[in-house]
């Protein structure tokens, strides 16, 4: 599949890339708060710091998830499906950070951020 026209993206309400671009910054600026976290695990108010940025990447992950459900993402249909499956994992490591709180957890969910982001970014730049 190849990347919408603009037309069909008004028709389709798929999103430019730009707005892929916005997301990739979004799940970076996200991970590099869940690597703040992690680093200064000890210090006073890491639970509410963990706590909004969970919330912040529940919030990011959710809205990709509801592009993929919408087809609104202007990108090929092999990257969506492993999207939302990533997706998903995030998802699941969102709600084991919340419920079981540790560096290790924190740690792989920046990564798998961090990890995405940066695809985004090159998937961006391919296009």
């Amino acid at each position: 599949m190849s990347v919408a026209k603009p037309d069909d993206q008004a028709r389709h309400r798929c999103y430019p890339t730009e707005a892929v671009m916005s997301e990739a910054l979004q799940l970076d600026n996200i991970a590099t708060r869940l690597m703040q976290v992690q680093q200064h695990w000890n210090d006073p108010g890491r639970a509410s710091q963990l706590a909004d940025a969970l919330a912040a990447s529940r919030v990011v992950w959710h809205g990709i998830q509801n592009a993929l459900a919408e087809s609104t993402l202007a990108i090929p249909v092999e990257i969506q499906h492993n999207l939302l499956i990533l997706s998903v994992y995030a998802d699941g490591k969102i709600n084991d950070c919340e419920a079981t709180p540790s560096t290790e957890g924190v740690g792989s969910l920046a990564a798998l951020t961090r990890t995405l982001a940066g695809r985004l970014k090159e998937w961006r730049v391919a296009a």
